[in-house]
């Protein structure tokens, strides 16, 4: 543990190519001061030393000279943690209390003290910690360069801000959540705000706008996870890729209203992918019955397109449709859809596998010939 208190001022001091002038200047004293601090005859006042820590972005004990343990640092969290997990909220509060005095401008520290301020408002006084909770956000955010951990970042911390601030003031939140809410990643909490602002039909229509996109974003989940199991080329795996078909496809069931929609073409592609798993486990009685289904599907859906939802699903709300946010990457035609869906997956890097889904291809080829 070293003390270079008037050292690391002019270290710092000269890293940010500040003159003694200049510093005395941004805190309202006389050069002579910053001098005296430099040269070691005097030191700040405790109020100043938080203030220059602030100003250089470290924290008081780096600005001090002190090391701090790391072994210190998780200590603290680790007890934090272990507090929150036994309901213990009172002494996890007073710890945080002292952690923050102990080390006001380390990161991980002004986190974990927010975040348990955070988990204690639905048991103590809500806006009280509230406004504790934001406060140590706010200030963690100095210090984000200290942070190591790749799950927090800046969009992370201020979705955080704007909860906690949904226990104190719904209006402030509400703002937030508005200004973060990239693709749509905050409608959820807007529509929670909105019914409990009495807005139910503005929540529906947040929580319509939130059903599709999350109908479509399960799709390139389960198509993702799809290919990468036949590209393992194991059984096992492209049992579990037709089951993840079997997945998605409840999905669909269960939110169709039996009109023809985006959901219908959606149909197609699951009802083929699933052929060529079927396909690799040489299921082919199955395989060909997928195919002719998809291929029926496709040939309803053509004879009438459309590409949207509105009012062509259950539980819709809303007075508009979402259908922009889609992207098809099959065509516009559902029939030749099923044909460059197949193309694509017979691009697959595991040329076993793709051997493996050649009958379910000449399959469809036999059947595209016959019209």
């Amino acid at each position: 543990m070293q003390h270079n208190l008037n050292e690391n001022i002019k270290k710092y001091r000269k890293e940010m190519n500040l003159t003694q002038a200049d510093l005395a200047e941004a805190f309202g004293i006389t050069e002579g001061a910053v001098s005296k601090w430099e040269s070691g005859n005097t030191v700040p006042d405790i109020s100043i030393l938080m203030d220059l820590a602030d100003f250089f972005d470290i924290s008081v004990d780096t600005l001090l000279g002190y090391s701090i343990s790391s072994k210190s640092i998780d200590s603290i969290t680790d007890k934090l943690k272990k507090l929150l997990d036994e309901g213990e909220y009172d002494e996890a509060i007073s710890v945080a209390e002292k952690a923050v005095v102990r080390y006001p401008g380390n990161f991980k520290i002004l986190y974990k003290c927010a975040h348990t301020y955070e988990m204690v408002m639905p048991y103590r006084k809500a806006k009280e910690c509230s406004k504790k909770a934001v406060e140590l956000y706010e200030a963690s955010l100095r210090y984000l360069s200290q942070n190591d951990d790749p799950e927090i970042s800046e969009f992370s911390i201020r979705m955080r801000i704007a909860y906690a601030k949904l226990w104190d003031d719904a209006d402030k939140a509400l703002m937030d959540f508005e200004a973060l809410n990239y693709m749509g990643i905050s409608d959820v909490q807007i529509a929670r705000i909105f019914m409990n602002k009495g807005k139910v039909e503005e929540a529906l229509d947040k929580y319509t706008k939130t059903m599709v996109r999350t109908i479509i974003q399960d799709l390139d989940l389960a198509a993702g996870m799809y290919i990468a199991l036949i590209c393992t080329n194991k059984n096992k795996a492209f049992v579990e890729a037709s089951e993840l078909m079997d997945w998605y496809m409840a999905i669909i069931d269960a939110t169709s209203n039996g009109k023809i929609s985006y959901l219908t073409k959606l149909k197609t592609v699951v009802l083929v992918l699933k052929a060529l798993s079927l396909s690799c486990l040489k299921e082919y009685d199955l395989m060909r019955e997928c195919i002719d289904k998809a291929y029926a599907i496709a040939v309803e859906f053509d004879k009438k397109p459309s590409n949207d939802f509105n009012g062509k699903i259950k539980f819709w709300h809303s007075s508009m449709d979402y259908n922009t946010s889609v992207y098809d990457e099959v065509g516009n035609s559902a029939v030749d859809g099923i044909g460059n869906l197949i193309d694509e997956i017979m691009h697959s890097p595991n040329e076993k596998a793709v051997k493996k889904m050649e009958p379910a291809k000449k399959y469809w080829e036999s059947i595209r010939s016959l019209f």
